[in-house]
Parts: structure tokens; C-alpha cells; sequence
């Protein structure tokens, strides 16, 4: 049974969990890991609503395709926002340590993260694609192939030439069994190019330091490399973040009438920056997968989209705001405190341990039951009875067959309505996966690191605490 639900039974056996300096990352993560969810469901299913309001006029849009409610299933938005809260908690502790002039603790935790970092993305993938290509040739998903031997070597090459290939950068790469895991050899790769830089600037003055970081995630843009810029905001925004709960030891020189005054003011221009912030990444966030030139709000982004992202490929345009928008977007939910305590609750940070769990899971769960569970509308007959090309009608049946897809309101119904079916199976799947694979996996990671340190680096390594996106 899912752990929400055991912890209800059997409260004796419940596990605790702590609030950190960055649990709201977690949490944000784990919400964004849904909303790619629900966007993988609703493009395979309902592709009709993933299109902008008003811009097919013959057929009439829904409110669910509205800007900012569009949001939700935008899952393309969500690998951005991923990717700078892994450059930002993947930093965290290094920097911390710079911080505090222990330099020998900040090589441990760069030494540490660099170890675990292949165990804790390759693990969890090359477990459910084993799964994935066993179902696969047992007949439930995909394709069967002549033989077992035949499925294995297929297994083996996407494995090693797609899933756990860092050689192409920020290239797309589709792995076989799960499409969805093309982010995973990006997020190893420029994993170890953030550590390479944390390593370069580990003794460097900190303006110089900060600057040095600008310089190169100006450089990245520059060179249309999206995913090392927001792997470095990353960085950037962690720095900021220590730096703002460091406590000031001069002060201030000014009167306390003066200095809260300065602060109100300070605070209240800060809070409207920040939901002007979040407002324009969630509006920026529903750029739709065609006829963004056509989309009011939309084409005014693209067309000031800056070279060379004006002239690569067609996403790339969408990828350079969806960056923006990612840096903005994590570092206004750490300012603004509703946000943050909302991403600090139960809900957000059981989202936030099963995260990793359902970006790889709901791709299985969706093809092996989204058909069972959606079906087919019905279709009715065409021609005339007797007549060449004549075709009988088709009984519906599923969730588009009772709900029917004749119209925005159907389909919108039919959406939540299936939405509600799948949605509780994806998040039990993952909740298996996260306990049976996904967290024992982390486990040996750590393990087989102390195995191979000496005694005294082991030692050292063993208490130390970890994040859980670590």
C-alpha cells in the first residue's frame, strides 16, 4: 500500500521527516514533477487542449486553455525549473562550507556528490528500463523482439548510448523503453561541470566569485548551452540565499526607526517584484507547442528571443524564456512566504520524496493503462448503407466513450474525469518505486562510498546529513 496510507495503519512504523533550509526546493520540485505528468498525459490523450486559447476558429477553446491555467499540464517549463533547483541544492552545501573558511569540508562534499552523483540518476533508470523491456517482450508494452538475447541487447545499448551518455550535453536524445528519460544523461553531465566550477572558484574572493559565476552563465547564453546556464543559476541563487540568512555582525548604523522603515519598504518593493516575477513564468510557462507566432503574449516573447536562440531549432526559442522564467521563478518562491510555506507542507513534500519516482514511472503507467482506462469515443456511421466506402458506427467506450469528445467541455471533463483514474495509480506506482528502488538505491550509493574511502575519510563522510535531492 502506499506510505501515506501506512503511516495511517501502522502510525508505530511511520517515518519522520525534518524541514531543512531548502525543503521548499523539494517541494517545488515535486509539484513540477507532476505537472509533467499531467503534460505527458494530457499530450497523449487530450492534444487538443494542450493548443492556446482561441487559436483553432473552428472549433471552440476551453477555459482550461486559458494563460496561467494552461499551467498545468506545461511540463516542458517543469526540466527548467529541475534543472536550477539541482544547480542551486546540488551547491548548497559546498558553498556553505566556503562560507565558513572549511575548505576541507567542501571538498569532502564535492568529492561525496561526485561520487554518488552516477548511482543516484543511472540506478533508478536502468532498474525501470529493465522492468520496461521485460514487460515489453512479455507482451504488456511496446514491441516484442525474436528473442530474449535480441530485447537484452537492445536494453544494453540504450542504457549505455542513451540514458547514461553525458557526451552530448544538452542534446535530446529519446532512450529507448522511456522516452522521457532524455533529461537524465543532461542532468549527470552538467552535474559534473558544476562541481568542476565550484572546485575553480572554491577559493576565490566572493564578489569575484559571483561575478566570475554572471560572466559564465552570460557566456552559456551566448553560446545557446540552456542547460549549463541554469545548472550555474543554480549556483548563483544558492549563494544568494546563504548570504541572506548570514547574520550581519556590523549592523545597522542608522536609527531602528530608520532601519525598519528602510527594511518595510525594501520588503514591500521585494514582495512586488517577486509575484510580478512569478506571474510573467507562469504566463511564459504556457507556451504551447505550436503556433507560438500566433499566440497573443506569446509572440512578443518570441519575437525577442536574442541569437542564437532565434536561430536554432524551433524549441529553442521557448527554451531561452523557460530558463529565465526558471531562475526568476525558484528564487521568488524563497521570498515570497506564502509560496514557500505552501512548498514546505505535507502535500508538496511527499510530492518531493516520490519526485524522481514519477518522472520515471508515469511513462510505464500511461502505456500500459491510459488506453484501458480512456478508450475511444464513439464514432458514427458514414455513407450510405450499402454503398461503396460505407462505414458502420463504432461503439465508445472508457472515459472518452461515456464522457464523449464532441466539444471543449467533454473533452475538459473527460480529462479530469481519466486525470482522477490515472492519477492515483501513477502516484501509487511511484510510491512503490520510490521505496522498493529509488531509495535503496541512494543507500548503496552512500555505502559503496565508504566502502571505497579509507577509514578516516569514511569516518568523516558517514555523518554527514543529505539532502533528499541530493
Amino acid at each position: 500500500m502506499p506510505s501515506f496510507i501506512a503511516d495511517i495503519i501502522f502510525p508505530d512504523h511511520k517515518s519522520t521527516w525534518r524541514l531543512h533550509p531548502t525543503s521548499y526546493l523539494d517541494g517545488l520540485r515535486g509539484i513540477a514533477s507532476v505537472i509533467v505528468f499531467f503534460c505527458h498525459y494530457t499530450e497523449n490523450n487530450y492534444s487538443y487542449l494542450v493548443q492556446s486559447y482561441g487559436i483553432d476558429k473552428e472549433k471552440p477553446s476551453g477555459w482550461i486553455q486559458l494563460p496561467y491555467l494552461r499551467i498545468i499540464f506545461s511540463g516542458r517549463p517543469m526540466v527548467h525549473i529541475f534543472f536550477v533547483i539541482s544547480g542551486f541544492v546540488l551547491s548548497y552545501k559546498p558553498i556553505k562550507a566556503i562560507h565558513t573558511r572549511d575548505l576541507g569540508k567542501c571538498y569532502t562534499a564535492l568529492s561525496s556528490s561526485t561520487f554518488r552523483r552516477a548511482f543516484r540518476l543511472f540506478g533508478p533508470c536502468v532498474a525501470s528500463t529493465f522492468i520496461i523491456m521485460c514487460m515489453a517482450q512479455a507482451g504488456y508494452v511496446g514491441k516484442a523482439q525474436a528473442s530474449w538475447s535480441v530485447q537484452l541487447w537492445r536494453w544494453k545499448d540504450a542504457v549505455f548510448h542513451q540514458i547514461a551518455w553525458p557526451w552530448a550535453w544538452d542534446k535530446d536524445l529519446r532512450p529507448l523503453y522511456d522516452i522521457h528519460l532524455w533529461t537524465i544523461p543532461i542532468e549527470f553531465a552538467h552535474s559534473m561541470l558544476l562541481f568542476m566550477v565550484i572546485l575553480m572558484l572554491s577559493r576565490v574572493r566572493l564578489r569575484i566569485r559571483q561575478a566570475m559565476v554572471f560572466g559564465l552563465m552570460a557566456y552559456c547564453l551566448a553560446c545557446g548551452k540552456w542547460a549549463a546556464f541554469e545548472f550555474l543559476a543554480g549556483l548563483f541563487l544558492a549563494e544568494i540565499h546563504i548570504l541572506q540568512h548570514a547574520q550581519d555582525p556590523k549592523g545597522w548604523e542608522k536609527s531602528k526607526e530608520i532601519q525598519t522603515s528602510w527594511k518595510r519598504l525594501l520588503s514591500t518593493i521585494k514582495i512586488v517584484f517577486c509575484v510580478g516575477v512569478v506571474l510573467v513564468g507562469l504566463f511564459v510557462g504556457g507556451w504551447p507547442n505550436r503556433n507560438a507566432d500566433k499566440t497573443p503574449g506569446i509572440r512578443y516573447f518570441l519575437a525577442r528571443t536574442p541569437l542564437p536562440f532565434s536561430k536554432m531549432e524551433n524549441q529553442a526559442p521557448q527554451k531561452y524564456w523557460f530558463g529565465l522564467s526558471a531562475v526568476f521563478i525558484v528564487w521568488s518562491v524563497g521570498e515570497l512566504i506564502t509560496l514557500k510555506r505552501f512548498f514546505e507542507g505535507p502535500l508538496a513534500q511527499y510530492c518531493g520524496r516520490i519526485s524522481y519516482a514519477v518522472y520515471i514511472v508515469h511513462g510505464l503507467v500511461l502505456s500500459m493503462y491510459e488506453r484501458r482506462v480512456l478508450g475511444r469515443p464513439f464514432v458514427p456511421a458514414s455513407g450510405t448503407p450499402g454503398a461503396p466506402g460505407f462505414k458502420e458506427a463504432v461503439a465508445g467506450w472508457g472515459v472518452k466513450g461515456y464522457m464523449g469528445v464532441a466539444n471543449t467541455t467533454q473533452m475538459t471533463v473527460g480529462w479530469f474525469v481519466g486525470l482522477c483514474i490515472l492519477g492515483p495509480m501513477v502516484i501509487w506506482a511511484a510510491d512503490l518505486f520510490w521505496r522498493a528502488i529509488d531509495d535503496p538505491v541512494v543507500r548503496l550509493g552512500r555505502k559503496f562510498e565508504l566502502v571505497c574511502l579509507d577509514d578516516a575519510e569514511g569516518e568523516g563522510t558517514r555523518n554527514q546529513s543529505y539532502s533528499i535531492m541530493a
